[in-house]
C-alpha cells in the first residue's frame, strides 16, 4: 500500500513539473515577446490631412483698415472697401492658407471726401496710374492653433516688396447651402519703401502704416 501511494505521489509531481516547464516554454516561446510588445505599443494610426479648399473672397464682408501717425500727434484710421481675390485653405487647418488678394485704391474711405481724393492722388497712391494693391503669399509658418506667419509679395504704387503678416483663421462655418472661411491679417509697411515719401522727412505724416485686413470667402465647389 505504501509503495502504491509513493508511485501516485511521484506521478503527480511529474505532471506538475511538466506543466510548469510547458508554461515557462510558452512564456519564452519565439515571437511571444514581440507579440506582447506589439500589444503594449500599437502602431499609431495616421489621419490623412484634409484636401485644400478654394474660397472666393466675398467683397461685402472684406475690408482693409490702415492706421498712420499724423504730424507726430494723433493716429487716424482709413479703409479700403473694395477687396477681392482667393484663398486656398484646408478646413482642418493642417496647412497654411494661400492668398491672392487685390485692393482697389479708389475705394479708399476716411470719412472725408477731400482726404479720400488726396490719398488716392499723385502725392500718395496715384490711383490713376496704379489702380490696385496686390498681395500674393509665398509661404507660411505655423505659430499656434490656426495662426501663421504668412510671407508674400506686396505690390503697391508700382513697387513689389516682401512682407510678413500675422494671420489667424477666425473660423470656418458651413450649412447645407454654403461653406465660408474667415481670416484676419495684421502687418506694417513703410510708405517710403514703396516710393511714397511725402511728409516723411518733416514728419507731417508717419512713414510706418499699420494694416488690419479682414477677409471672408465662399467655398467654390
Amino acid at each position: 500500500m505504501f509503495q502504491r501511494r509513493s508511485r501516485i505521489v511521484r506521478g503527480l509531481l511529474a505532471v506538475s513539473l511538466l506543466g510548469s516547464v510547458g508554461i515557462a516554454a510558452g512564456l519564452s516561446a519565439p515571437g511571444s515577446n514581440e507579440a506582447s510588445a506589439a500589444t503594449a505599443n500599437p502602431t499609431p494610426v495616421t489621419t490623412p490631412a484634409a484636401a485644400p479648399l478654394n474660397f472666393k473672397l466675398d467683397p461685402i464682408h472684406c475690408m482693409a483698415l490702415f492706421r498712420i501717425h499724423h504730424v507726430g500727434a494723433g493716429r487716424f484710421w482709413g479703409m479700403f472697401d473694395d477687396v477681392s481675390g482667393t484663398v486656398v485653405y484646408p478646413e482642418d487647418g493642417s496647412a497654411a492658407p494661400a492668398f491672392d488678394v487685390t485692393v482697389k485704391v479708389e475705394s479708399v474711405h476716411t470719412g472725408t471726401e477731400k482726404l479720400n481724393r488726396t490719398i488716392a492722388g499723385p502725392q500718395f497712391f496715384d490711383a490713376k496710374e496704379f489702380e490696385s494693391i496686390r498681395f500674393v503669399s509665398t509661404g507660411g509658418t505655423s505659430t499656434g492653433d490656426k495662426t501663421w506667419d504668412i510671407t508674400g509679395d506686396l505690390t503697391m504704387h508700382g513697387v513689389t516688396k516682401p512682407i510678413t503678416a500675422k494671420v489667424e483663421c477666425t473660423g470656418v462655418a458651413a450649412n447645407p447651402v454654403q461653406k465660408k472661411a474667415g481670416f484676419e491679417a495684421i502687418f506694417a509697411v513703410k510708405r517710403s519703401d514703396f516710393g511714397m515719401n511725402w511728409g516723411v522727412k518733416n514728419k507731417a505724416l508717419g512713414d510706418e502704416v499699420r494694416l488690419v485686413v479682414g477677409l471672408e470667402g465662399d467655398w467654390v465647389r
